[in-house]
């Protein structure tokens, strides 16, 4: 009999799965991911089911692993299927906790049914970025107006007063250190919004409180706790590490960028990749192995150091082995990336990341998971054959 298998997607940072009242209209932390999956099982032969989990938005990576192993009881003993967890971002980290021998004493007895990991852009060694967040009030505030902004751009209404929002949340986003917010602010912004429906808003306002009542995941991501993480996380036995790192090309600000609609969240992008700072003396990576040195040279050449996806520095992802190597930013690879209607971005990166680059990516990490019968990977042409089982 074929083995059957279960792939989890684990979100990162704010931890939702779907936002939004109308199918045509939610915001999914994995845009398309699960239906391409399916698809693709489908046409492998492969029986596969994808569940796409959610986990606590800004808290500590300790209790997100609790939540993770909570979401993961609703269908893992519902059969005897291989499980595989795929963590984006933060997501990766939970992933890791998970199935570490750290957790054996908490872990339910379905972990000892897990047999791959896949992280993608995931901050193994942390990112300087948190450390920025964590500087004196700052993430209290911009964490909840940068959610915002990302909300109201990827929405699919046309809604009033957008651009006004996004501007409001665009300043406050780069000056909330400085400036003295009265404290209901984003309700107020929020009611602005008049497209949205009300549970839609009510839904956002209770997601932002809980965003600012438990912000330890920052800290937990800067990356002197990122070196205290993995000392306590080893690698499960039998279990197979994999990872898909990303880097999106330097910012540049030109006259023709600066008369484009999208100068606004180019604008937030290379203030987000300075901050990230892949070459900050407080990143801390260990040698690598040369098949993971050049995987990201044949990406991004020798200067591969100083990769960023704007979130995350490129170093900084490697775990295991490494098994795509993307030009991208931190949210094309979920599916949000520049090729609308169907693909709507907010981190204007430059990156040329689509469809293709979407589709081989994830063909990639269903190679390393579930395997199954030869595919042909988009935009390179050339079939891709593992056994079942990696």
């Amino acid at each position: 009999m074929a083995n059957r298998h279960r792939v989890y997607l684990v979100p990162g940072f704010f931890g939702f799965t779907q936002m939004g009242d109308k199918e045509t209209e939610r915001i999914a932390y994995f845009q398309n991911v699960p239906r391409l999956l399916e698809q693709r099982f489908k046409e492998r032969g492969v029986d596969a089911r994808v569940h796409a989990i959610a986990s606590a938005p800004t808290s500590g990576l300790e209790l997100r692993a609790q939540d993770v192993f909570r979401e993961m009881a609703r269908t893992a003993n519902e059969d005897d299927a291989q499980l595989h967890l795929v963590g984006h971002s933060t997501g990766g980290l939970d992933a890791r906790s998970v199935v570490s021998p750290r957790m054996a004493r908490q872990a339910p007895d379905f972990v000892k049914r897990v047999r791959s990991v896949v992280t993608i852009a995931t901050p193994h060694y942390g990112t300087p970025l948190a450390s920025y967040f964590n500087q004196g009030g700052v993430g209290k505030t911009l964490l909840r107006y940068l959610w915002l902004f990302t909300f109201l751009t990827l929405h699919r209404k046309a809604m009033p007063l957008r651009t006004a929002a996004l501007q409001a949340c665009y300043w406050l986003v780069l000056r909330s250190e400085e400036a003295k917010l009265p404290p209901n602010l984003f309700n107020q912004i929020v009611r602005l919004t008049a497209d949205l429906s009300e549970a839609e808003r009510e839904d956002l306002i209770r997601f932002f409180g809980q965003v600012g009542e438990n912000q330890a995941l920052i800290q937990d991501l800067m990356p002197v706790r990122l070196r205290a993480f993995n000392a306590d996380t080893a690698d499960r036995e039998g279990v197979r590490y994999g990872c898909v790192v990303t880097g999106a090309p330097p910012p540049r600000l030109s006259l023709r960028l600066l008369l484009t609609p999208d100068a606004l969240l180019n604008g937030l992008f290379a203030v987000l990749h300075a901050k990230s700072a892949p070459l900050s003396r407080e990143l801390q990576v260990p040698e690598r192995t040369p098949a993971q040195t050049q995987a990201l040279q044949d990406v991004f050449g020798r200067r591969f150091e100083s990769r960023s996806d704007g979130i995350v520095p490129s170093r900084a992802q490697v775990w295991g082995q490494v098994l795509h190597v993307a030009t991208a930013d931190h949210l094309d690879v979920t599916g949000h990336f520049d090729q609308p209607p169907e693909h709507i971005s907010w981190l204007k990166s430059g990156s040329r990341f689509q469809e293709p680059q979407f589709q081989a990516m994830w063909d990639r990490v269903i190679d390393f998971t579930v395997g199954g019968a030869a595919t042909v990977h988009p935009g390179n042409g050339l079939p891709r054959c593992m056994p079942v089982g990696g």
